[in-house]
């Protein structure tokens, strides 16, 4: 947006320069050369301004997504061996209550 406001105000400010130049034709055209190249560099310097920020912000959303993705697995991972451990010791319980109980769900 600010580039665009920038290149209108340019326009703007070139067209009042022609009307109100006290400058000969050449000189005239000289300065609006200058200054459309002034605009060149800054809207080349805005967008690659813009192109490393964006870079920026890409690798910071990679780096969360990639610790949100490992904080999950360790998750995961805790969760599987807290299941493991309760089947492991139904198991357990239930082989130690067979002879006393037929129905191991039932103490």
């Amino acid at each position: 947006m600010k580039a665009v406001s920038f290149v209108a105000g340019f326009g703007i400010g070139a067209a009042v320069a022609l009307l109100f130049a006290p400058r000969s034709g050449n000189e005239t055209r000289e300065a609006i050369l200058d200054k459309a190249e002034e605009g060149r560099q800054y809207a080349e310097r805005r967008a690659h301004e813009l192109r490393d920020r964006a870079q920026e912000l890409r690798d910071q959303a990679n780096e969360a997504v990639e610790r949100g993705t490992e904080a999950v697995n360790r998750q995961k991972k805790a969760v599987t061996s807290a299941v493991q451990a309760a089947k492991d010791t139904y198991v357990r319980e239930a082989q130690t209550d067979a002879p006393n109980n037929p129905n191991p769900l039932i103490s």
